[in-house]
């Protein structure tokens, strides 16, 4: 064979190669691609990890609180209200975007145009102050739960380790914050369906096919974590639950209808009293939470540490069938939410909803003695639940993989939920945590206007002022 007959050969040899393993190539991906995969794999462990950490220090804080209130209730008169100022100094000093549950701030941080506000909202001291405030919070007997604050930490770090590996913009964008957020809730309460909905629904509403996968694979990766340190759980254990006859429908709607509408009215009223009090807050901080504190110590004396802590105690006796219901602890713990969450300290409204609705439908059920208890139970949380959130999808899956997936009363939930958030727009039209994020952004925009304009000032004095968008004080960062 003559040499140019062997380099014609190897010619098409080498283009039949490349045209047979072209589309191979595409399936496997660039480096770029699997350093993508990379960095959402590891950083889904990671939140795992933390997220764990996270549950077993507020378990222990609750622990803590639950042993000093039964042998010094009194003692919290004053316990609870100094623990509050101390809270929201700390957290004044060290990063006020800890503040509140942290699901408003990574609504505003997934948005391109608040792209600026990601190195404040995002950093590693943030999601740090967020774990260990929310978990003094629980220590001193705040209504706080871990569910918000776990999303708010899933997105930083996510978001952090995609900026170490410098991914490019639009990856971090599109995938680490909801992911990250996604997977700090299927932590929280080793549910990874009720984190694959929860980004789906409130976090991102919509997905592209190629990140969805991604997506997943890091929400399950994470509960991977949790079931290697904490086994399989059911978070409320698994009640006993028999399916509801079409009999029992008209209590089954009427329960949600009452329960919907009053969680529709508590978002109303807690925003509206956020904005009436925080003219109020920004002038004396630690006054407020001095007065709210002593507040939720009265309330919780009156109540036997009821209204106090998170509810997840509560609700689980509730579906034991190991306590009854009380309309006085619904309301109580209906308010003792409202009034920590205007404290600003760092936590969730995520378990007290879920547990004033278990008391608010374990209420009804002690009226309608010819409906079965449970089901109402878990009618009520849902029904109240998607109410506050106004996201029927997660409210019914969270309370149906949160009391052992019985399938049983799936068709109860679905329309508990749907009906909750229904008649929960008649008074709150907007979802509560999209309207807190964009207060939020108010108050953040009107505490830079002094810091815009020193630099402006500076900017035209030296010549080099820079319009890529606000700037915070490093003390906010």
């Amino acid at each position: 064979m003559s040499p140019k007959t062997r380099s014609r050969a190897k010619r098409q040899l080498r283009l039949w190669w490349l045209l047979s393993h072209r589309h191979t190539r595409r399936q496997l991906g660039t480096i770029e691609d699997w350093k993508t995969r990379l960095v959402f794999w590891v950083g889904a462990l990671s939140v795992g990890l933390v997220i764990q950490g996270f549950a077993w220090l507020s378990e222990e804080s609750f622990e803590v609180f639950r042993h000093t209130f039964d042998r010094y209730p009194w003692h919290f008169l004053w316990i609870t209200p100094l623990g509050l100022a101390a809270i929201v100094w700390v957290m004044n000093k060290g990063g006020k975007a800890s503040k509140g549950s942290g699901i408003p701030q990574v609504l505003l941080v997934h948005k391109q145009s608040y792209h600026w506000l990601r190195g404040s909202f995002l950093s590693l001291r943030v999601a740090t102050l967020k774990v260990l405030l929310t978990c003094a919070g629980l220590l001193v007997g705040a209504t706080v739960g871990r569910e918000g604050p776990s999303v708010h930490v899933g997105a930083a770090l996510m978001y952090k380790l995609g900026t170490w590996a410098k991914l490019k913009q639009r990856q971090v964008e599109s995938g680490l914050i909801v992911a990250g957020g996604a997977a700090g809730v299927s932590a929280a309460f080793n549910a990874p369906l009720a984190g694959i909905v929860f980004a789906i629904e409130e976090l991102q509403q919509s997905m592209e096919a190629r990140s969805s996968g991604t997506l997943i694979l890091a929400i399950i990766l994470s509960g991977v974590v949790v079931l290697a340190f904490a086994g399989h759980y059911s978070y409320f254990g698994v009640p006993y639950v028999e399916a509801m006859s079409f009999r029992h429908y008209p209590y089954l709607i009427g329960t949600s209808l009452f329960c919907g509408l009053l969680g529709g009215l508590f978002s109303f009223f807690l925003v509206q009293s956020n904005r009436a009090i925080a003219p109020w807050v920004a002038k004396a901080p630690l006054r407020v939470a001095l007065v709210i504190g002593f507040i939720l110590a009265a309330m919780g004396i009156a109540s036997g540490g009821l209204t106090m802590g998170s509810g997840y105690m509560e609700a689980k006796d509730l579906l034991a069938g190991e306590s009854a219901g009380s309309w006085y602890t619904a309301f109580g713990k209906i308010l003792a939410t409202m009034l920590t969450y205007l404290s600003g300290i760092p936590g969730g409204i995520f378990s007290p909803s879920l547990a004033s609705g278990a008391e608010l439908g374990a209420a009804i059920g002690s009226v309608f003695d010819t409906v079965p208890g449970t089901p109402l139970i878990l009618v009520g949380m849902a029904s109240y639940f998607a109410g506050v959130v106004q996201r029927p999808i997660t409210a019914f899956v969270i309370v149906l993989e949160l009391t052992g997936n019985n399938h049983d009363i799936l068709p109860a939930l679905m329309v508990s939920a749907l009906t909750g958030s229904v008649i929960s727009k008649l008074v709150m039209p907007q979802p509560i945590y999209h309207i807190l994020a964009r207060d939020l952004l108010k108050g953040w925009e009107a505490m830079m206007k002094p810091v815009d304009a020193e630099e402006a000032s500076l900017g035209r004095e030296e010549g080099t002022l820079e319009t890529s968008g606000p700037q915070l004080n490093e003390k906010d960062k």
